[in-house]
This record gives C-alpha cells, sequence and structure tokens, in this order.
C-alpha cells in the first residue's frame, strides 16, 4: 500500500471514528454507561474477549496449515505474526483490501517466500474463508428467516443484497473449481459489453484469464490435499463461529437470556453480510449503525448503545490497538536491522 492510500485510508478511518464518537458522546443514553459498568457480568464478558482471542489465534492456525505446504518457515509464532498484521491492513482499508498483499510483501521480505507462494497462501485463505461465510449465512437466514423477516422487514431489502452477493462468490468459487471454461465465457460476455464504452476499450481480458488460470491452478492444488482442505475448513468454521458468538456473550453480560445463541448468531451473521459490501475501512459507521439497528431486537433501548460500544472495542478498536503495536514494533524493529 502507498503512502497517499495509506494517508486517505487513515484519514477516513479518522473521520468516520469522530462521527461516531460524536453521536455516541451526544447521545442521552451515554450517562446510563457508568451504571452499566458496574452491572456487568465480568466473566461473560471475559469470554466474548477471549472468543475474539480465539479468531486470531484460528486464524494464525490456518496460515501455518496452508503455509507448511509451501515453506519451513510457517511456525505458528510467525503465522501469528502475519495474522495480526493481516488484520491491521484489513482494518484500516475499504473492503478488507489491504490485508493481503501486505502478508504477501512481508512473507517476501521476512521469510524469503516467494509472491507467488505467499499470493497462493492467501487465495486458499480466502477460498475457503468466502465459501464458509456464504454457507454460515445462507443457513442462518433459513434458520431464522421468520425472526429476521417479522423483527426488520424494513431492512430486508440491504439484507437480501448482502446474502446475493456473497452467495454469488461462492457460486464462482465452486463454478471455477470444477469448469473455468463457464466462467471464462461469462467474462468474454462482460468485457464485450464494456468495451461497448470508451472507458474500457483497452481493457485486456487477458489478464483476467491471467487470473482465472492462477485461481485454478491453486484449487486443484487444494482438492489433491483433502485432509489439509479439511483442516482449514474446520478451523475456518470454529474462526467465524468465535467471532459470531461474541455479541451472545456480550449479551448475556448485561444480564439478557431470552434469546439463544442460534438467534444471535444469525442476526449477527447478517449483520456480517450487509456491512461487507459497503466501502468504509473496517466496515466503521456502517457496522454500529447495522448492530443498533438489528439488535434493537434483542437489547433494551437503554442498554443497546453500550452493548455496541462493548462490541466495537472487542472486535474492532481492540484488535486495531494490539495489531497495530504489533505492526509498529515489527517496523522499527526492521529499520534497526537496517542501521546496523
Amino acid at each position: 500500500m502507498n503512502m497517499n492510500k495509506k494517508i486517505i485510508n487513515l484519514m477516513i478511518l479518522i473521520l468516520f471514528t469522530m462521527i461516531t464518537g460524536y453521536i455516541i458522546i451526544t447521545s442521552k443514553e451515554l450517562a446510563e454507561i457508568p451504571e452499566l459498568l458496574r452491572r456487568t457480568d465480568r466473566f461473560c464478558l471475559s469470554i466474548a474477549i477471549l472468543l475474539m482471542t480465539a479468531y486470531v489465534i484460528f486464524n494464525a492456525l490456518i496460515i501455518q496449515t496452508i503455509g507448511k505446504n509451501i515453506s519451513t518457515q510457517f511456525t505458528f509464532r510467525k503465522s501469528l505474526f502475519l495474522a495480526f498484521v493481516g488484520q491491521y491492513y484489513s482494518l484500516i482499508t475499504p473492503f478488507a483490501s489491504g490485508g493481503q498483499p501486505a502478508q504477501v510483501y512481508l512473507m517476501k521480505s521476512k521469510y524469503g517466500v516467494s509472491y507467488t507462494k505467499g499470493t497462493t497462501l492467501t487465495i486458499k485463505k480466502f477460498i475457503v474463508f468466502q465459501v464458509i461465510i456464504s454457507l454460515y449465512a445462507l443457513t442462518m437466514f433459513a434458520m431464522k428467516y421468520n425472526l429476521i423477516f417479522m423483527k426488520k422487514r424494513e431492512i430486508i431489502i440491504f439484507i437480501m443484497i448482502g446474502l446475493f452477493i456473497n452467495i454469488l462468490g461462492c457460486i464462482l468459487i465452486i463454478t471455477l473449481s470444477f469448469n473455468d471454461k463457464v466462467i471464462k465465457k461469462i467474462v468474454d460476455i462482460i468485457i464485450g459489453f464494456l468495451q461497448k464504452f470508451r472507458f474500457f476499450k483497452k481493457y485486456n481480458k487477458e489478464k483476467v484469464y491471467r487470473c482465472i488460470d492462477d485461481y485454478v491452478e491453486n484449487i486443484g492444488d487444494f482438492k489433491n490435499n483433502k485432509w489439509m482442505m479439511i483442516k482449514v475448513f474446520l478451523l475456518t468454521f470454529l474462526q467465524i463461529t468465535c467471532y459470531f458468538s461474541i455479541t451472545y456473550f456480550i449479551y448475556l453480560s448485561l444480564g439478557f437470556n431470552e434469546a439463544t445463541i442460534t438467534d444471535i448468531l444469525a442476526i449477527q451473521t447478517v449483520l456480517y453480510v450487509v456491512v461487507s459490501f459497503i466501502p468504509t475501512p473496517g466496515g466503521i459507521g456502517a457496522s454500529e449503525s447495522g448492530f443498533y439497528v438489528l439488535f434493537s431486537i434483542f437489547f433494551s433501548r437503554d442498554v443497546l448503545l453500550y452493548a455496541m460500544i462493548l462490541w466495537r472495542i472487542i472486535v474492532y478498536y481492540g484488535v486495531l490497538l494490539i495489531s497495530g503495536v504489533v505492526v509498529f514494533l515489527d517496523s522499527i524493529s526492521f529499520k534497526t536491522k537496517i542501521k546496523n
């Protein structure tokens, strides 16, 4: 990521953080937070924090599992570092687009893993994550359709768009796994249409074909190593479940117990798929608004703001701070080595 993009992303991040902070500070519910802090069950809140920790650890285990088939460099410690780097750059870039390139660059510069092999690792990881998140969202939506439709009918169109985008991605991944010729024909049709417009006249479909060929090679290698594929799918499922379960333990920590864990998982999944196509760094602004709207189903109005703050501190700001410190310390260590 070049310096100009870093500055722009940080400015957007700071702007949305300030807007969110202003909304929170000017809210009438803010006065209740000191009392809510005293009432919060520390044990359940600790479990929520541990689940976020487990999410990062599972991320590292996934990197290590795939990486061991590429290079002996992928110890758990190094994989955990790459997980933190990926988290940091994903949280400060739109659509979480900065995490994978940063990981590929560091794999090359720190561990001597070629860009091709590094890209292979991130592609495999992305494939599994996209498939699991799509199946997770579809399953939860099917299980809790009545709850979602009855309680939040007014935003059902946004939910359907988010589900459509994720499921379409999953279908493309599966189609590519078995027949890349179909995808290339679709690409021909799309590019043929776009080239009717002046702006797309020089668009080179061969570059897209190369990306498809690289993808097919990666997925083919993945399918041939079934044990690794099963292990990565399982780790990814556990990783996503940990992340989506955090809100449930925040819910319990505030003394609520009427909703089941599947109720919370369903709404959290819906929130994820809705926010995932909104291009703000880390979904900032959209995540807070989405939580406030969707989780009003379960949290009473007097604690909803507080619950949202706890959730964002655990899943976003806390992780951003810790991963930022890791990245900062590594950059200082790297500069010191160069000077010596």
